[in-house]
């Protein structure tokens, strides 16, 4: 199943570093320490998003896990239906056993809509810190979303933020591409923050899918910068066309490892470190993501910002 396959059925329901990265990558590997104004490390949280091994999860959870802990992840991001055929307690004590923590899981809008309780319940086994809202309801049955239906989503957030909070979690909202489809000029993203509670509802950048929908990820960080506190750390494949409000749109093998792609990732920490961003998830779509997910990894221990 396909990243749109997955989204659109919850409607209806280490060599070198310098050998292993190529252009950009290995050249801010190799001058970044050099340059007075890249000073900076990543000191991480090193996480990572588990849909970037969704079909490894499949059939071996435990063996996946361990491999990534082995590449030097601490924690995880999981996906709601993404863990294999595993009940809750079970993932998290395969997560346990890998020496690993799960510190945010992500649900559809519509989760959140009909099954609250059943989120509650998952956070609470999971033992997170952030349960993550990965859509507006409606977002992939209708054809195309309302300014309304925005403004209703943000509604929703700040009561689901509120019953979360109550409960000891946060909530977080991640952004896809179709968000950024203007609105009387402006980004309908825009309204969700403008909507939203500051101090109740976060939001986790991810910062392909913002470049996907025509925007800078840079930016948003800059004009909003108390209300991001997870980062999908993601790379874009040169000559990927931008900008595109579907899903469906954007094939899974954009996705590259972070520093061989468009993106300026140094940018991206730099500013991500200077707002307070708690959390770091890199995310690999590709048929490459086992591999992928090393060189990612090996990139955010020698890059500097």
């Amino acid at each position: 199943m396909n990243r749109r396959d997955f989204l659109a059925s919850f409607s209806t329901a280490s060599a070198v570093l310098a050998g292993q990265l190529s252009g950009p990558a290995r050249a801010l590997a190799a001058e970044g320490a050099a340059e007075s104004e890249a000073s900076h490390r990543f000191h991480g949280p090193y996480g990572l998003e588990l849909y970037s091994l969704r079909n490894q999860m499949l059939k071996d959870p435990q063996a996946t896990l361990d491999r990534v802990r082995r590449i030097g992840y601490t924690e995880v991001e999981v996906v709601y239906q993404y863990w294999g055929h595993l009940t809750v307690p079970e993932l998290h004590r395969h997560v346990k056993k890998a020496g690993l923590r799960c510190t945010s899981v992500f649900y559809p809008g519509e989760s959140f809509q009909n099954h609250f309780d059943e989120v509650l319940r998952s956070a609470h086994l999971l033992g997170v810190d952030y349960v993550i809202c990965g859509s507006i309801p409606g977002a992939f049955s209708k054809k195309r979303l309302t300014l309304d239906d925005y403004r209703r989503g943000a509604a929703d957030m700040n009561e689901w933020a509120e019953r979360l909070r109550r409960s000891g979690f946060r909530l977080g909202y991640h952004n896809h591409n179709y968000e950024f489809r203007l609105f009387d000029g402006r980004p309908a993203y825009n309204t969700l923050i403008d909507d939203t509670k500051p101090g109740l509802v976060d939001f986790e950048m991810d910062i392909f899918w913002v470049e996907a929908g025509g925007q800078d990820p840079l930016a948003y960080l800059k004009r909003y910068p108390s209300r991001f506190k997870l980062i999908h750390l993601k790379d874009m494949r040169k000559g990927t066309p931008i900008p595109t409000f579907s899903i469906s749109s954007v094939s899974e093998e954009a996705s590259v490892p972070l520093g061989t792609g468009i993106i300026d990732i140094p940018a991206i920490l730099r500013e991500s470190a200077r707002i307070g961003v708690r959390r770091y998830y890199v995310e690999d779509e590709s048929r490459e993501a086992p591999a992928n997910i090393k060189i990612s990894f090996e990139y955010l221990k020698h890059v500097r910002f």
